[in-house]
């Protein structure tokens, strides 16, 4: 299957950040969750679907998120820890090259993701939890990025938001 066979299979829609997703799942319950002061679910599922014209644009949640790859070429997964480290991790199927088919992007953790290879996609699942919710979402500034991380301008320049 290619890119659009995907989207329309799966009936994907824009997403905010960059890409093409769908939530699938939720778990049955909720909870209080004190970093959110708000009830959360369990966790949250969804498949979500980049190319190499859709990037993810850097953002932070609050909770631990887990990608999985499931098709297409790798995923560049860009992140910033909390203590202002950053790792390139490709999440994708060949792993005797070193990609990984399961990646944790910690919580609080500053985070971007990319296709790089010409004329590709990639689709993975990514599971958020507690789960996600656009209260706990934050997409900071490309300008007030390059101030904290002057050092990492060539990716911040490249996949953060105006």
């Amino acid at each position: 299957m290619n890119r659009d066979d995907y989207i329309k299979s799966l009936n994907l829609e824009p997403h905010q950040e960059g890409g093409w997703f769908r939530q699938i799942y939720t778990s049955e319950d909720q909870f209080y969750a004190e970093d959110s002061q708000a009830t959360r679910y369990y966790y949250t599922s969804i498949y979500f679907l980049l190319d190499d014209t859709s990037c993810s644009h850097f953002h932070r949640l609050n909770h631990d998120e887990l990608w999985y790859y499931h098709d297409g070429e790798a995923i560049t997964i860009h992140c910033i820890s909390p203590e202002g480290e950053y790792t390139a991790t490709k999440l994708g199927k060949k792993v005797e090259n070193g990609e990984v088919m399961q990646f944790k992007v910690p919580k609080n953790t500053i985070f971007a993701s990319e296709v790089t290879q010409p004329n590709s996609f990639c689709l993975v699942s990514c599971v958020v939890a507690p789960g996600f919710d656009y209260h706990d979402f934050e997409m900071p500034k490309k300008a007030d990025l390059l101030k904290q991380y002057p050092q990492y301008a060539e990716v911040i320049n490249r996949l953060a938001n105006e």
